[in-house]
């Protein structure tokens, strides 16, 4: 009994470590330091409040679902004004899509505009890991790197979670 209960134990294991490296849990984040070129628009909704806010959740789901309708065209973004690991009691962010610019796309009601604005120092980590992994992959590299390189961070973040090729943050640093 015991010798079947350790190999369903042992297979159970192997099938989650192969699982959580198919979705890229052990890759590495690459990080740099540098200067964005170009402002990124975003067309989202804010939100301001608790992270278990019972509308925090749906505002992912309904800026999602308005790209699957092809209301708006982009790849899912988020902006956090303050630091969403330390930030336990107010999340302050901007939930939205990447959209090439403000004037090519109406914006359904509701929805609105912002920018991360060009010629900002920031920290950027990238990853081809899931979406499911990849933040807790980015935002330790991100400290590790600050540290490092004894930087002050301004609790800035830009998330970015294309369906193809890499997730990136974003940390805007002095």
């Amino acid at each position: 009994m015991t010798r079947w209960l350790f190999l369903l134990i042992f297979l159970f294991t192997i099938g989650a470590a192969l699982i959580y490296a198919y979705v890229g849990g052990f890759k590495t984040p690459t990080v740099t330091v540098t200067t964005t070129k170009t402002p990124i628009f975003l067309a989202g909704q804010a939100f301001e409040g608790s992270a278990n806010d019972e509308r925090f959740g749906p505002l992912f789901r309904s800026v999602k679902e308005a790209q699957d309708r092809g209301q708006l065209r982009g790849e899912l973004a988020n902006i956090y004004y303050n630091d969403p690991a330390k930030a336990r009691d107010t999340v302050r962010a901007f939930i939205g899509l990447v959209v090439a610019d403000t004037v090519s796309q109406q914006l359904p009601a509701g929805y609105r505009y912002r920018t991360f604005g060009a010629g900002q120092r920031v920290v950027q980590a990238r990853t081809t890991a899931s979406y499911l992994v990849a933040p807790n992959k980015l935002y330790p590299a991100i400290t590790d790197a600050v540290k490092q390189q004894q930087l002050k961070p301004k609790h800035v973040y830009l998330e970015r979670f294309p369906e193809q090729g890499e997730s990136e943050v974003l940390a805007v640093v002095e």
